[in-house]
């Protein structure tokens, strides 16, 4: 859509607006790193009237759009250009906070500071802003081939349209917090509340509806420009032409190609990135007189082991063993901690034992011990080559996973 508005503006205003929205979003960013006292509630609340002005001022920018298209006087194209620039600051205003947090993820608890997974996801959110940064650039070239002003105010006006949506969903769910709206409230059948849920559930219908639009809009400019209209003075006019047409098609291409990559990204590979990893299946173990007995030589090769035991009550109460990587000792404990339930662990390469709910990374050396994320430990006994658990031990413990 920035593409889209630079290539119909073609004004300072736009540039000048967005390189004010981005330093404005740092200003915020900066004001959550630092975190003073008293100030997260009052960083909520303020992004929540962000949202819902990021929407009026579309809604506003949508009408002038519509207005300026009918009565095309220069003033009233200025007075749109400036209802877009202000739009823009807004929003990005808005965007770069979030956008900005990822880098605070680059390394994950536990790791080191430089690693190879860190360089990877530094990477990855450099390549996520070249992707944006061409979609942009491409939109720009593309739409700035349309032939007349009214293909450009219809798909200038589609996707404006589309973004006030966008926003309009998310600013029925910011009133809400802010207590304006109720969750019961409804517009012709609608409640705030469907509309959250919906907004929930497809957080990127409204990315998709934008790329559809460039699709529509490069399938468009490629049409009609396959090859010259009308006659030439002379031969070098026409090559001009025809060049300016294969640039035309070409822009045309990378706005599809970015546009695939787009949504490969959010959907394909963001999809390998949260998917939950797979179940470590519980393994097998003695049990007699209500003392339950494992091999020691069964779970000394550093892995994460995982067992179930069922209670009495019909409770599913599990467990975990790991050795631990100085010396001879093993870390027993519940497949649960005190911060995150029973979400469990999970093994990730070949010696980390993470956290499925907070991804926190433990160390093996201190599973066993209380604190932090580490699994609930238990009593457990090790002699004769073996890990002794008394079954009475783990029926304690079964209100936690019921």
């Amino acid at each position: 859509m920035f593409g889209i508005i630079l290539s119909f503006s073609r004004k300072k205003f736009v540039l000048i607006s967005a390189a004010l929205g981005i330093v404005a979003g740092l200003v915020v960013f900066g004001l959550r790193l630092n975190n003073p006292r008293g100030m997260n509630l009052l960083l909520m609340a303020f992004n929540r009237r962000l949202v819902v002005t990021v929407a009026c001022l579309s809604l506003m920018a949508v009408t002038f759009t519509v207005i300026s298209s009918v009565f095309r006087a220069g003033v009233m194209r200025l007075v749109n250009v400036l209802a877009l620039s202000v739009m823009i600051f807004a929003s990005l205003m808005y965007l770069v906070p979030p956008v900005l947090q990822y880098t605070r993820e680059f390394v994950y608890f536990g790791e080191a500071g430089i690693s190879t997974n860190a360089m990877l996801r530094a990477l990855g959110f450099t390549l996520g802003l070249c992707v944006c940064l061409l979609l942009t650039l491409s939109a720009y070239e593309v739409h700035g081939s349309l032939d007349t002003r009214r293909q450009g105010y219809m798909f200038l006006l589609l996707s404006l349209v589309i973004f006030a949506a966008e926003y309009g969903a998310s600013s029925v769910a910011a009133l809400q917090r802010l207590k304006v709206l109720k969750i019961s409230d409804a517009f012709m059948g609608v409640s705030v509340f469907d509309v959250m849920i919906w907004r929930d559930a497809n957080p990127n219908a409204f990315l998709f509806a934008q790329l559809g639009l460039a699709l529509f809009m490069l399938v468009f400019v490629i049409y009609t420009h396959l090859k010259p209209e009308g006659t030439f003075p002379n031969k070098a006019l026409l090559r001009k032409e025809k060049a300016r047409l294969r640039d035309c098609r070409r822009w045309s291409w990378s706005l599809c190609v970015c546009g695939a990559l787009a949504v490969f990204i959010v959907v394909v590979l963001h999809y390998y990135d949260t998917k939950p990893p797979a179940e470590i299946q519980p393994e097998d173990y003695d049990i007699n007189d209500g003392i339950i007995s494992v091999e020691l030589v069964n779970v000394s090769d550093g892995h994460l082991h995982k067992f179930s035991y069922v209670t009495p009550g019909g409770y599913d109460v599990r467990f975990i063993i790991v050795k631990k990587p100085s010396g001879t000792a093993y870390g027993v404990g519940l497949d649960a901690c005190d911060i995150c339930g029973i979400a469990g662990y999970y093994e990730r390469g070949n010696d980390e034992v993470v956290c499925r709910r907070c991804d926190v990374v433990m160390n093996k050396n201190t599973i066993g011990f209380k604190g932090g994320c580490n699994p609930v430990p238990f009593e457990y006994e090790v002699r004769s080559g073996k890990i002794f658990i008394d079954a009475k031990v783990l029926e304690a413990e079964e209100k936690r996973f019921r």
